[in-house]
């Protein structure tokens, strides 16, 4: 149904083993990650069109988990103002879940900066057990998480947990029980009147975005290989005859020289800038 490739863990900058498998492009951090309940009220619903357009003005891309509700919400918000998103979605990319969705999915896969990130391979048929594991990829491609609405020990509630627990910045839309609970724990509060909404969100993007995202930003994760090579290389700066598999990595070698990460020199031997 969608035409993937394989990606390691390495190459998504997770923990753990994979091959997941990406269907479109994996956008380039940094990105934040919104969500929310499958049951969500209205007047939730309509503060994502805000939070996409400050999240655009932040030159930020979104993850979320493709779910009913919050998720696919924002995926669509995200269509409509070109912004570079990633639907991480907990199955084979043969039996996307939830199939009322598979029209937004194909949506994303072929617009511009975006794709689908399967967690598990064709045949994989979803279970419990795999959103929880699904949530726990969205908070780690993610510089930040913002958790709109969420019930008491919800999804939502335990991805706003799982923010907290691995230190991304977490903000969170005030009127829900679950979202109480994690701003007793530590979360940012956010008013859910829509300007309000808007003018704290955009206030929050700008505070975490000049602190948590930097090295994102500089470093994609697909580079961050090179990123740690050159940490081991040292001064002398990394040789082409040490790094494996250069035809490649190559590629990623020109694409860090493009964005000005790494300079070559002398000839055949890379460092990085600054």
């Amino acid at each position: 149904m969608f035409t993937t490739r394989p990606v390691t863990s390495a190459d998504l900058g997770l923990a753990g083993s994979g091959p997941r498998f990406l269907a479109g492009e994996l956008p380039l951090a940094p990105r934040v990650a919104i969500v929310g309940s499958r049951a969500a009220r209205r007047d939730r619903l309509a503060l994502l069109g805000p939070a996409i357009a400050a999240m655009r003005a932040a030159g930020l891309a979104l993850v979320s988990g493709g779910a009913i509700g919050i998720d696919i919400a924002a995926h669509r918000a995200a269509l409509a103002a070109a912004v570079s998103q990633l639907a991480v979605l907990p199955c084979g990319a043969d039996r996307p879940y939830p199939s009322q969705h598979v029209p937004w999915y194909r949506s994303i896969a072929a617009a511009a900066g975006s794709g689908l990130l399967f967690c598990h391979p064709p045949g994989t048929e979803p279970c419990t057990a795999m959103f929880a594991s699904r949530n726990a990829i969205v908070v780690e491609l993610a510089a930040a998480v913002l958790v709109v609405e969420a019930a008491g020990r919800s999804g939502s509630h335990g991805t706003g947990l799982c923010a907290l627990k691995r230190k991304r910045p977490l903000a969170v839309v005030l009127g829900s029980p679950g979202c109480a609970d994690l701003v007793a724990r530590g979360a940012t509060g956010l008013p859910g009147e829509p300007d309000a909404f808007a003018a704290a969100f955009a206030t929050w993007l700008a505070r975490v975005s000049g602190a948590a995202v930097t090295l994102e930003r500089r470093w994609p994760e697909p580079l961050r290989w090179l990123d740690a090579a050159l940490a081991d290389a040292g001064p002398r700066g990394l040789g082409l005859d040490a790094v494996p598999d250069l035809l490649t990595r190559l590629v990623d070698i020109l694409e860090a020289e493009r964005l000005g990460l790494v300079v070559e020199s002398p000839p055949g031997r890379y460092r990085r800038v600054g």
